[in-house]
């Protein structure tokens, strides 16, 4: 091989025009201590890898041939050695060793510098060195270059004794070259594919599990850990079959290379809360169709399955605003015939107050017809100052002949005669807490003791408190609760407790159930206090 624009009679005058003694053996003037020499092959760490790897595959093509393959980095100082054990020896008795530097300078003529100087491969045989105590020896030098970044790396050296000398090692280094380029450059591109695959495991909202395929989890994101509820760690010591929740499908995606697509998976909390995954579970294959593992994705579909049961419930809603539109009418004209014969009987009452709350219930009924319009259309309202103590004190008396019927004792917590003013309709107001007593009644047939308490919180809400020891709920039963034609009971149909949640919204208020099987429930309710300012 050609080497370009190098003579070796000018450069020997170079070097004794600088005063080197070519029967000497020089020094060395650049040495890396320990803890740089080490950062230095942590740098090239993959460089030299690739030198190993490669000289160890080329070395075996030239067997008897004693050679010591030498890497450095772009600056002359020597990384790495490898090679004839013999030459090794020879040459750290020179001064050459890891960490030292070769220049033109201290070093006279040397492959290694003339590479870097020349940026080509580099031959110097027996006397074409300055120094006689290399005269011996044949050494062949070529740069090395970062593809990626086209940038210089450093150099790979040949050296063996003068008798073997041959341009054969030119050609050789030639091929470890394009060899070594290529991989630091795969190597550079597969770093880059990690990076990538991490960055979109750890940011994709999907839970991935990967497995080779042997079955061995490899790789688990965070979305995984936290859908699956094990960590990382845990799972990494699973096998395919074992992992939660997508063991099976896995299995079977590595055992007959099947894939599973669009599996729908639902898990309960502790809290009775449902959570929904759309599960699949693919084989890997390789560029030659070879099975090479498989992967699993778990994406999170709970609020698409809520959005459909909530459009699941509108239509039921709809229905049922059609129903109630229907049989309002129907059940409004009786009751109108009722209350114009009660009031011709009015002389024939023998208490006033009974006729007075004849009326008032007949007239309540026609308000609960009216509530249940509200499922068709928004009914007009009568919003005002109420004092909840009192409308409290009003639905316990409307209730007390059906407690007395069911065995019920109705206890009021509430004394204090001071008033609690909220802002809303008294009848709608009502309305809430009849339908809650008579829910407290249905969960008790046995009888039993219902609690209603009111008072103001530290956050200034007024606060009331319906409870009993009744049958009570399921986490299950509470988390279905307000749902249309939803109930636990034999001949309910699961709207009371719908129109109650939409009649305190409709105050600003808020409902709050804490059950417990077989021991009852409590339920709190919280308005907002009409403030003092405003009743003026």
């Amino acid at each position: 091989m050609k080497q370009n624009n190098i003579c070796f009679d000018t450069l020997k005058k170079e070097c004794a025009a600088r005063g080197l003694d070519p029967k000497s053996i020089p020094s060395f003037n650049h040495i890396l201590d320990a803890e740089a020499l080490a950062a230095r092959q942590r740098q090239h760490a993959e460089f030299i890898h690739a030198v190993t790897y490669f000289f160890d595959k080329f070395i075996a093509s030239l067997p008897g041939i004693p050679i010591l393959a030498t890497a450095t980095d772009k600056h002359g100082y020597v990384l790495h050695m490898i090679g004839d054990s013999s030459i090794k020896e020879m040459v750290m008795k020179l001064g050459i060793q890891n960490g030292v530097q070769m220049t033109n300078e201290y070093n006279g003529i040397n492959s290694v510098c003339l590479a870097l100087d020349y940026q080509q491969p580099v031959g110097i045989v027996g006397s074409q060195h300055y120094h006689y105590y290399l005269h011996n020896a044949a050494c062949y030098s070529i740069p090395i270059w970062n593809r990626n970044q086209n940038e210089e790396i450093g150099t790979l050296s040949f050296m063996t004794a003068v008798d073997f000398a041959h341009p054969l090692f030119l050609s050789l280094l030639m091929t470890m070259k394009e060899s070594i380029e290529r991989e630091l450059q795969l190597m550079k591109q597969n770093e880059n594919l990690r990076l990538l695959n991490e960055l979109i495991m750890e940011t994709t909202t999907s839970g991935l599990i990967v497995s080779d395929k042997e079955g061995n989890i490899i790789n688990v994101n965070k979305a995984a850990e936290r859908m699956v509820k094990q960590d990382k760690q845990s799972l990494l010591s699973e096998t395919a079959a074992n992992c939660p929740f997508v063991g099976d499908y896995l299995e079977r995606a590595l055992s007959k290379g099947l894939p599973s697509t669009d599996i729908e998976r639902t898990f309960k909390s502790t809290s009775g809360r449902e959570t929904t995954y759309l599960l699949d579970a693919l084989p890997i294959f390789d560029q030659t169709d070879t099975l090479a593992g498989a992967f699993a994705q778990l994406r999170d579909i709970t609020s698409r399955k809520e959005t459909e049961q909530m459009l699941l419930n509108t239509e039921k809603l709809a229905a049922v605003g059609q129903m109630a539109a229907s049989a309002a009418h129907e059940i409004r004209n009786p009751l109108t015939t009722i209350r114009g014969f009660i009031q011709l009987l009015k002389p024939s009452f023998f208490d006033q107050e009974h006729f007075n709350l004849v009326l008032e219930e007949i007239d309540r009924i026609n308000l609960i017809i009216s509530e249940f319009l509200i499922l068709s259309k928004p009914q007009a309202t009568c919003f005002g100052e109420q004092n909840l103590i009192q409308i409290l004190h009003d639905t316990i008396a409307l209730s007390q002949p059906q407690a007395s019927m069911s065995n019920v004792q109705i206890i009021k917590y509430f004394d204090d005669p001071s008033p609690i003013f909220i802002h809303g309709d008294g009848n709608q107001l009502k309305q809430v807490f009849i339908n809650l007593f008579k829910n407290s009644m249905d969960a008790m047939p046995g009888g039993g003791t219902l609690s209603v308490d009111v008072h103001m919180n530290v956050q200034g809400e007024a606060v009331a408190v319906v409870s009993d020891k009744g049958i009570g709920m399921t986490n299950e039963q509470l988390g279905q609760l307000g749902t249309p034609f939803y109930t636990t009971k034999k001949d309910g149909t699961g709207l009371g407790l719908m129109i109650t949640q939409r009649i305190l919204k409709q105050h600003d208020g808020s409902l709050d159930i804490q059950s417990t099987k077989g021991k009852g429930t409590t339920i709190t309710l919280r308005f907002p206090v009409k403030k003092e300012e405003t009743l003026k």
